[in-house]
């Protein structure tokens, strides 16, 4: 595959695995060594010469035993490679549909034979890196599988670290487990395997010898076939990582114009993942130091930004383009040598440009019964005003029901999403008949009629028809039961139409008369009336049902003197600003006599004098308890009512004549507990 291909896959298993998963592991921007067989439409693709490999080179698209072939698809086999994976820069999709790999043949022997053979010098002493690549068994048989050793040895040979891959299966899953158990999603079907591990470099060795070699085995007389793609070199160690400050979007956007700088924070973490058994390794820069840098070729190469050193990075780009940035770090003294550094996520920097093909348009003319329709174009964001007040924000502006005040020039200010802006304008024609609305009286009470009345068009059409007499013409009388708001749709002689509304407030729930008294009076009772009304009042008429009556709000104390109990109704209307009236009425009791006594006795005959026993007159006692006990101290009747009465019997047996024992207590009208006790005598 190309080399960029194979860069972004490594960016996006690792890098955005850091940032997503927080597995701490990162890539560098130029690893030491990238072997991706490159790409190209032809196959077989030409022999590849950067590295040595016992495997010869062939041009048949089966290679036979001890060959290889570089080709972009596995079609001699039983697996068709996805050519469509898609592997993400940041937030950016790239597509590569036709990168090589090498496709070789191998017999089962006992003799150790070479797949891959590279010497990689100018590396870090006692740096830590990783050594991998793309396996995947093409073969039908079951008999053999391929088994490799990933060697790193110095210069001189010494071995430093050897890691194996296990048989790898064929078929839709490899019998070795995959390189720390991670199956890549962006490769369909032809590498979703990695193998190799992390290394570190001893003390004072900075070259090394990779190798790639097959394992001895005792099935001979099989062969194996396999795809290998993707070798790769490279530095891994502490955590990089970069954000926009309060966002944690991958993608920033910034105005060529404003010269407003782009404001990143980088940060370092500690630890990375040893591949090799999956467990976690702490790992941290010594004395770090880091560079910004930024790609204008959608991360294909990458420069230093000059000074940005800082983890806090404040830049400003005044060419318009779309620019890729991240962090690379190492140990200080290390920091020119790409071959030692790590580096981040990837952040994409929008830099927006003058506005091109922009515009705003519209329906215009329309009529007021249709919206006025506005299309825009050209920006990310816009801002349009009008005539009437006429505002909004949005991409898709509407003036809904509009009217002939409506029309005019409307302006909108088109925004990137960058910051970069232009203006632009049109002209909107609102017709149709000029409707005008009136009712008369605009506040009536419950169940009166109103006028209403339109001008304007030729035919009418009001809503809603509930109580109208005929909505279907100009001056419909409406006899309304709540606050009503009418709507005429009023339409001219070339069938436009007019939408005009008024609304109709009845005066019924706010106008309620209410009043407070006492229920009882007593001779020489001051009698005093108060008002609890709501509504908007104007008036108050006050009738006591003495033929005395009374204009004010809260009338003057009064006194009713009556020698026999009367009853009176008192009555209050009240009429509100939209003359509307209420009334309501209390009936009250006045009494020649509020002295609270119990009789000496009663006959409960039935004759209708003297049937009960109960204490009188007690109109104004609150809290009262009455008991009668016969001469034995059972009780045979108690009641807090005083208006409730013995009737000289006890579960409807009747007692006997004799006599009773009573007890009464109640509280006066001064608020004076009374206790009062005594004997009665029950005549039959």
């Amino acid at each position: 595959m190309n080399l960029r291909y194979c860069h972004l896959l490594l960016l996006n298993i690792f890098v955005y695995t850091y940032c997503f998963a927080q597995i701490s592991v990162t890539i560098p921007s130029s690893p030491a060594l990238t072997i991706d067989f490159g790409n190209g439409k032809i196959n077989p693709g030409p022999p590849f010469k950067q590295f040595y490999s016992d495997f010869t080179y062939t041009t048949s698209k089966c290679p036979p035993s001890g060959s290889y072939t570089i080709s972009n698809t596995d079609s001699c086999f039983r697996f068709i490679k996805s050519d469509a994976g898609h592997i993400f820069i940041g937030a950016h999709p790239a597509q590569e549909d036709s990168g090589y790999m090498m496709i070789a043949t191998y017999q089962a022997s006992a003799v150790s034979k070479t797949v891959f053979r590279d010497t990689i010098k100018n590396l870090c002493t006692n740096n830590t890196y990783l050594f991998w690549a793309g396996i995947r068994n093409l073969s039908n048989s079951k008999c053999f599988y391929p088994n490799f050793s990933f060697n790193v040895e110095t210069l001189s040979g010494t071995l430093i670290q050897s890691f194996q891959t296990g048989d790898i299966g064929g078929g839709a899953s490899d019998k070795g487990a995959p390189f720390f158990g991670y199956q890549a999603p962006d490769i369909k079907a032809s590498f979703p395997y990695y193998y190799g591990g992390i290394f570190t470099l001893p003390a004072g060795i900075t070259g090394i010898v990779l190798k790639i070699i097959t394992n001895p085995s005792t099935a001979q007389t099989c062969t194996a076939t396999f795809a290998i793609d993707n070798i790769l070199l490279t530095s891994v160690g502490p955590a990089l990582s970069i954000a926009i400050p309060n966002s944690d979007g991958y993608i920033t956007s910034t105005c060529f114009q404003s010269n407003q700088p782009v404001n990143l924070a980088g940060n370092i973490g500690n630890g990375y993942y040893n591949f090799g058994d999956g467990n976690f390794i702490p790992a941290s820069f010594a004395n770090a130091a880091v560079q910004w840098q930024q790609s204008i070729d959608n991360g294909y190469t990458w420069t230093d930004i000059s000074g940005e050193t800082n983890f806090a990075l404040s830049k400003s780009f005044a060419i318009p383009d779309t620019f890729f940035v991240r962090l690379r770090g190492s140990e200080k003294v290390d920091i020119n040598n790409p071959n030692c550094s790590v580096i981040s996520n990837i952040i994409q920097v929008n830099v927006d440009g003058p506005l091109k093909d922009y515009s705003i348009t519209s329906n215009s003319p329309v009529c007021e019964d249709s919206d006025i329709v506005f299309n825009l174009s050209g920006g990310a964001t816009y801002i349009t005003t009008g005539p009437n007040g006429f505002y909004d924000n949005t991409a898709y502006p509407h003036v809904y029901h509009p009217m002939l005040v409506d029309s005019g020039w409307y302006h909108t200010q088109i925004i990137t999403q960058g910051g970069c802006f232009a203006n632009d304008s049109t002209y909107v024609k609102v017709i149709g008949p000029n409707v005008t609305v009136s009712v008369f009286p605009d506040s009536v009470c419950y169940g009166k009629k109103v006028q209403l009345l339109a001008t304007g068009g030729s035919t009418y059409n009001w809503s809603p028809s509930l109580y109208l007499n005929n909505p279907g013409i100009a001056n419909p009388v409406a006899t309304p039961f709540t606050t009503t708001k009418y709507q005429v749709q009023a339409t001219d002689e070339f069938g436009c139409s007019a939408f005009r509304s008024l609304t109709v407030t009845v005066r019924d729930t706010l106008l309620k008369a209410a009043f407070s008294s006492a229920n009882v009076f007593c001779p020489n009772d001051v009698a005093l009336f108060t008002d609890s009304s709501i509504g908007k009042i104007k008036e108050w008429y006050w009738s006591f049902g003495n033929g005395k009556t009374s204009m004010q709000k809260n009338p003057a104390a009064l006194h009713y003197n009556e020698k026999n109990n009367v009853t009176y109704p008192v009555q209050l209307m009240v009429t509100d600003s939209a003359n509307c009236s209420d009334t309501a009425v209390k009936f009250i009791k006045v009494v020649n006599n509020c002295y609270i006594a119990v009789p000496s006795a009663f006959t409960p005959n039935g004759d209708g004098l003297n049937d009960y026993l109960y204490p009188l007159n007690a109109y104004k006692a609150t809290h009262l308890l009455f008991k009668v006990y016969n001469r034995f101290g059972k009780p045979v009747f108690a009641t807090t009512d005083w208006t409730k009465k013995w009737d000289g019997t006890l579960n409807g047996t009747a007692q006997s004549p004799g006599t009773y024992v009573w007890i009464l207590t109640y509280t006066d009208a001064d608020n004076e507990r009374i206790f009062l006790k005594g004997t009665t005598v029950l005549i039959r």
